[in-house]
Formats: structure tokens, C-alpha cells, sequence
């Protein structure tokens, strides 16, 4: 390995990465580990390169795991262009304590009045109320027992 030497806060500095980070991705052999020992380490442009390469395919949607199988192809693949995975936020809306509604971030953004309302409507049928239950099988209101007088 030749080429222009990097300490840690240098490396952090150049990829936008804390120096946290870079030791994790050491650690996980997502990248070498620095030539030397303790605060007399360094690292190289192939460090830099590396770090560069696993920020982009992150900001594509790779997973860490992807990633370390990437970047153990030979060279000549990790130059090639990384097919964009697709990643999808959700979110999650709480109705009452043990029941969610997860909603694409796409879909809420698209129509947001209709999922505010959505939940409003989820909330009000789950209200507490032990004078009426609904038969999940006719989707029926009934009377419970307990509270005829």
C-alpha cells in the first residue's frame, strides 16, 4: 500500500465519517486495518477510497451486509456501477397500545388528509367502549350482556 497517509481525524475529515464509525467498519472488516499501532496509526488512500465506496453504496440503499459482499469481488468489479436498490420508509402510527398501522412514506405524503383521517376513524373504533362490541364476522354492532339492564 503506497500513497498519501491518512491519521484518523484526517480520514474522518475527508469522508464526512466519525472516527467511531471508521473503527467499526474495521472492526467488521468492511475496510484494512490501519498500518501501525494504537495512536501511531495510519491509513491510506485505499482506506479513503474504500470509505468513499461504502458511503455511495449506502446512500443507494446498500446494506452493511451487501456491502461487505461487494466489496469482497475483485477490484475490477468494484469499479463497475452498482445496480440502485430500492429502499422504502414507513411509518408508524400507533392506534391504541398493540395495534399499528404502517403506511408508506410515499402514500402519506401522497394523500395525507385521507391517511389523517384513516387514523382518526382507527382510533374512534378502537375507543373503549363496553356497552357495544362489534361481531368481527358481520361487522355488526351489538350489545354486550353486562350492560343490559
Amino acid at each position: 500500500m503506497k500513497g498519501t497517509k491518512f491519521t484518523i481525524d484526517e480520514l474522518s475529515e475527508h469522508t464526512g465519517l466519525n472516527r467511531r464509525t471508521i473503527r467499526f467498519y474495521v472492526q467488521e472488516g468492511l475496510i484494512e486495518p490501519p498500518a501501525g499501532r494504537g495512536r501511531g496509526g495510519f491509513y491510506y488512500d485505499s482506506h479513503l477510497l474504500a470509505l468513499n465506496r461504502i458511503r455511495q453504496l449506502q446512500e443507494q440503499g446498500a446494506s452493511l451486509q451487501s456491502i461487505r459482499a461487494l466489496l469482497r469481488t475483485p477490484e475490477a468489479q468494484l469499479s463497475a456501477p452498482v445496480p440502485l436498490l430500492k429502499r422504502e420508509v414507513w411509518t408508524r402510527i400507533e392506534i391504541v397500545p398493540g395495534l399499528e398501522i404502517h403506511v408508506s412514506k410515499s402514500l402519506e405524503e401522497k394523500d395525507h388528509r385521507k391517511m389523517s383521517e384513516l387514523v382518526k376513524v382507527a382510533r374512534l373504533l378502537m375507543k373503549e367502549d363496553t356497552s357495544h362490541e362489534l361481531d368481527t364476522d358481520t361487522g355488526n354492532e351489538f350489545r354486550t350482556s353486562d350492560s343490559q339492564e
